[in-house]
């Protein structure tokens, strides 16, 4: 088994480090062939592993590969391990990644980039897996770190592109603040209890612990790590740039992995967080706040990937509401059949993209049902399925976290759920009608056609998911993996009684109506493109203009301050104390140039004044 586990972390790398060292001798063919197969592979590692402990073999494994920091108080090995929330966590990455390879395939097959890209995806996959697989919360960082390096270097992948650069950037810089709060965070941990191991962490705490305070002010730090790779309020603004980036890239790492690392990181330490009640109102308010206004925004975006993109950021607002009222279960549920879904909806995206050459604008769509017999049924799945239309995959994740929240007395949260599944209907059906619907826009339209294979068979396997992921769950078909985690990490009874009597809830009726009331009206508004737009619905698009708020307050007087600097004080100060060190140096080489009398008697009396010097001194 630890072979197995080896294996399953470093075959991405192996890839990447494969295609970076021999990129010269490699054809396009062994260069998609080198960076699928690393992929899969590692998918068919943990698919082994999810064998082995359906049939009862299976324990949690603890690896100790090397001393990696061995300091006392910290003594961060590098340990891997491999338990059912980072089995999970690893067939996501693996399973959904390895899908995206391969659809990459044909999607950046006209790249002239095309070996840099799949090294740069490999990377990112290793980087996933190193984070979930950590043992010691500073490898965990690590991996964390690794991640966004990844991100970066996906977002800005089309370095000609000025948009994609200043997206890059942005993704990097506001992360980089989320992260900062997570490194004091596991320092501060590291100091208060002598131990970074997470295992060593839970022992600690199972009698619970004294100081509320700090143990609030750690739990606070480790969620503002969360709140910016999974792009909560307010470090939201990154994700919906980051659209600039190729299509999988958006499927991969801004929908189906990364940004989940922070609904990750809080079930991971969920021991530790339920010792701080004051931080899961936190999270639970910024859960609610942030998917709500994120399904708002969507409601008016345009652009067929931003729609996406706000749509991932309030799906995962659900999950951190879910972790807030300690249903671990139901968040990491969610996020499971999320990934299927939005994976789905991106990829399906990306086949009328790449037909039709880059175009992202809904308003020069139109009427593609006809070029795209395949994929708009494909996409429709996908937007049934998020909407929480039973019987696919989210309408069982979403609709429990919603009504999860009235069970355990969360009223205000359960009818702001009941609001977030309207939205998310109406916004998904608005993009599906505005696309694939209505009248057919541009002379270009006779010119396009449906994907190849190589695009559509990965994206239909995930339709499959997104119909059946449901059924993964507790609900009606306990799976071992599934079972075993909920009992692992706890479940309130309310859950479990869920579980068996879902349709016997009228909350649940009450979910189920608003998503189709939504589909409802958006179907009826949008199947004709409203072409005037008027001051709200700007508004909206703009989402609220945070994006400009943050770039009146904080970053152009970043800016106007750097260009003083640039020009008032680094010419004088800087510059002006090394031109004068230099001065000083050269004066104090001409003064000691006239000591320089090239007579060896004269240098032999100055070494025998020195030596009476040091010996007066140490003398008298």
């Amino acid at each position: 088994m630890a072979e197995i586990i080896v294996l399953s972390l470093f075959l991405p790398l192996l890839g990447f480090l494969i295609l970076t060292l021999f990129h010269a001798s490699l054809s396009r063919k062994s260069t998609g062939l080198i960076a699928c197969a690393s992929v899969l592979l590692s998918f068919l590692c943990f698919f082994s592993l999810v064998t082995t402990y359906m049939v009862g073999t299976y324990e949690d494994t603890t690896l100790l590969l090397f001393k990696w920091i061995p300091i006392k108080g910290i003594n961060a090995d590098f340990k891997l391990h491999l338990d059912e929330l980072s089995l999970l966590m690893g067939l996501i990455i693996t399973g959904v990644g390895s899908l995206i390879h391969i659809y990459s395939i044909g999607y950046m097959e006209e790249d002239p980039d095309y070996i840099r890209y799949f090294a740069f995806l490999n990377f990112f996959v290793f980087a996933m897996l190193l984070l979930v697989l950590a043992r010691h919360l500073l490898l965990l960082y690590a991996g964390w770190e690794a991640v966004g390096l990844a991100s970066y270097l996906l977002i800005g992948f089309w370095v000609q592109k000025k948009e994609a650069g200043d997206a890059a950037i942005k993704a990097f810089v506001m992360n980089r603040i989320g992260d900062a709060g997570l490194l004091i965070g596991i320092l501060l941990i590291l100091y208060t209890f002598g131990t970074g191991d997470i295992g060593e962490l839970a022992e600690k705490l199972e009698g619970g612990f004294s100081n509320t305070k700090l143990i609030t002010l750690i739990t606070l730090l480790l969620f503002a790590g969360a709140v910016g790779k999974s792009a909560q309020i307010p470090l939201q603004t990154w994700l919906p740039d980051a659209m600039e980036g190729p299509t999988p890239v958006s499927a991969l790492i801004h929908a189906a992995t990364m940004v989940t690392a922070g609904v990750y990181l809080v079930v991971r330490m969920n021991f530790l967080f339920n010792l701080a009640p004051e931080t899961l109102n936190v999270i639970g308010f910024i859960g609610a706040l942030t998917s709500l206004l994120a399904a708002i925004w969507a409601t008016s975006q345009t652009d067929l990937k931003r729609v996406l993109a706000y749509s991932t950021i309030s799906q995962l607002g659900l999950m951190f509401l879910a972790t807030s009222v300690g249903a671990y279960y139901a968040a990491m549920f969610h996020l499971t059949t999320h990934a299927f879904v939005k994976a789905l909806l991106f990829l399906a995206a990306g086949n009328v993209i790449h037909q039709m050459h880059g175009v992202t604008e809904m308003n020069q769509m139109g009427g593609l049902y006809k070029k795209f017999p395949i994929t708009h049924w494909l996409f429709l799945i996908g937007v049934l399925a998020l909407s929480g239309v039973p019987p696919l995959s989210a309408f069982f994740s979403k609709d429990i976290i919603v009504e999860l929240e009235h069970i355990t007395g969360h009223n205000f949260y359960f009818y702001v759920g009941i609001i977030i599944s309207l939205l998310t209907a109406f916004y998904l059906t608005r993009a599906y009608c505005l696309t694939f619907l209505g009248e057919e826009k541009g002379s270009h339209q006779n010119l396009i056609k449906e994907a190849r294979p190589v695009m559509w068979v990965p994206v239909s396997i995930l339709a499959i998911l997104a119909i059946v992921g449901g059924f993964l769950g507790f609900c009606f078909c306990p799976m071992p993996l599934l079972e075993k985690f909920l009992i692992d990490i706890g479940i309130t009874p309310g859950e479990k009684e869920l579980g068996v009597n879902l349709f016997n809830h009228i909350e649940t009726w009450f979910a189920i109506a608003a998503t189709l009331f939504g589909v409802g009206v958006s179907y009826l508004m949008f199947t004709r493109y409203v072409k005037k737009y008027n001051v709200t619905f700007q508004f909206i698009k703009k989402a609220f203009y945070i994006n400009e708020i943050y770039e009146a307050v904080f970053v152009a007087p970043l800016k106007k301050l750097s260009k003083v600097i640039v020009k008032g004080i680094e010419p004088h100060l800087i510059e002006g104390s090394i031109e004068g060190a230099v001065l000083g140096v050269n004066g104090v080489g001409k003064f000691l140039q006239k000591y320089q009398s090239g007579q060896v008697r004269s240098y032999i009396a100055w070494m025998v004044l020195g030596t009476c010097l040091l010996v007066a001194y140490f003398i008298f």
